[in-house]
């Protein structure tokens, strides 16, 4: 079966269950929908990859190591809105209820760069010989797809044989942040640590 995932959500995938191994849950506050939950490894160990998801009807919160934070607004209880299975996301959709929009769970991927040029020219570009080969040598082989603005650059900019790409300031070269992903693979297992824990208690309840 092809694997149709960016490098990015591959690399958040594996890295994740590796990066959080250790890693257990302190309940900082529980009180209906308002919740402040901690993972990290047991001190002394590193705190590398700690994360807290803190909670309050309508809204959830991520934060910890990784530098950014993202807070989501779905539904009064939002552990219901991300419950699921341990290592299945919905990026796309879980980013359009950011409260600071989807957009910011986005960055600039050469890897996205290249995919929109090369479905362009196959889409577009047929029959032009020597397309393919002008495309790699003028844009990918000197690096201009480094950085956003010099990509876009370099695309406006080319031309072979009367084919030149059009209207490059609407394509969209941007892929899931590897911190927006692993968040989300973090909110799920979290939420199943949560509920493993409250299990017992159900029961004897």
């Amino acid at each position: 079966m092809t694997d149709y995932r960016t490098k990015a959500e591959k690399d958040a995938a594996e890295r994740f269950p590796r990066e959080t191994a250790n890693h257990q849950m302190t309940i900082l506050h529980d009180d209906g929908l308002y919740r402040h939950l901690r993972f990290a490894q047991p001190k002394p160990a590193s705190s590398s990859y700690w994360f807290d998801l803190i909670t309050w009807p309508g809204s959830l919160t991520i934060r910890g190591d990784l530098g950014e934070s993202y807070t989501f607004s779905r539904l009064p209880d939002m552990f219901e809105f991300f419950r699921g299975p341990v290592g299945q996301i919905n990026a796309h959709y879980w980013s359009e209820k950011l409260d600071n929009h989807r957009d910011s769970a986005k960055e600039y991927s050469e890897e996205a760069f290249a995919n929109v040029v090369w479905t362009y020219v196959r889409e577009c570009g047929e029959g032009r010989r020597g397309l393919a080969k002008a495309i790699q040598q003028e844009i990918f082989d000197p690096g201009f797809c480094c950085d956003e603005q010099t990509a876009r650059d370099a695309l406006e900019g080319f031309e072979y044989q009367g084919f030149k790409i059009h209207d490059v300031w609407e394509l969209s070269f941007h892929n899931y942040k590897w911190t927006f992903l692993w968040a989300c693979h973090a909110i799920v297992w979290g939420i199943a640590q949560y509920d493993a824990a409250k299990t017992p208690a159900k029961a004897v309840a």
